[in-house]
C-alpha cells in the first residue's frame, strides 16, 4: 500500500484530503509543517508528499529542498493558497524543484486524486 504525507497547516485541508485518500486505498500520514514532517520522513517509508508551500516552522519550498537532496525518490505535489498557479513563478517549481504537480487552494480534489493516483498508483 502506498504511503502518501499531505503536510500542510491548514487541518481541514490535511483532512479533507486525508479522508480521500483513504478512501482509495493509500495510507495516509499528516504534519502540520516542514520540520514535523522531515521527521516521519526519517522514519516512514513514503512514496509521494503534498505539500503546502506556505507553512510556519518549514514552508514547503524548503522542505521540497531537503527532500531533494536527503529523498530524491519521494514523489511531491506541491499546493498553495497564497500564490496562484498561474503565476509564472509556481511554473518554475516543477522544472527546477522536480516538483510532479503543482494545485492552487481551493482544491478540486479529484483533479488531486488522479494525479496521487498516476504518481503512486495502488496495487
Amino acid at each position: 500500500m502506498p504511503t502518501v504525507m499531505i503536510v500542510d497547516d491548514e487541518e481541514l485541508i490535511r483532512n479533507m484530503i486525508h479522508k480521500s485518500l483513504l478512501r482509495i486505498g493509500y495510507k495516509v500520514l499528516e504534519a502540520e509543517n516542514g520540520k514535523k514532517a522531515m521527521k516521519l520522513v526519517a522514519e516512514e517509508n513514503i512514496d509521494l508528499i503534498i505539500a503546502d508551500l506556505v507553512m510556519p516552522e518549514k514552508g514547503g519550498l524548503e522542505l521540497i529542498m531537503e527532500l531533494n537532496t536527503n529523498y530524491p525518490d519521494i514523489k511531491k505535489i506541491a499546493i498553495s493558497g497564497k500564490i496562484p498557479v498561474e503565476n509564472e513563478s509556481i511554473h518554475g517549481l516543477t522544472e527546477e524543484f522536480g516538483v510532479e504537480a503543482v494545485f492552487s487552494k481551493p482544491l478540486e480534489i479529484f483533479d488531486l486524486l488522479k494525479v496521487v493516483k498516476s504518481l503512486v498508483p495502488v496495487i
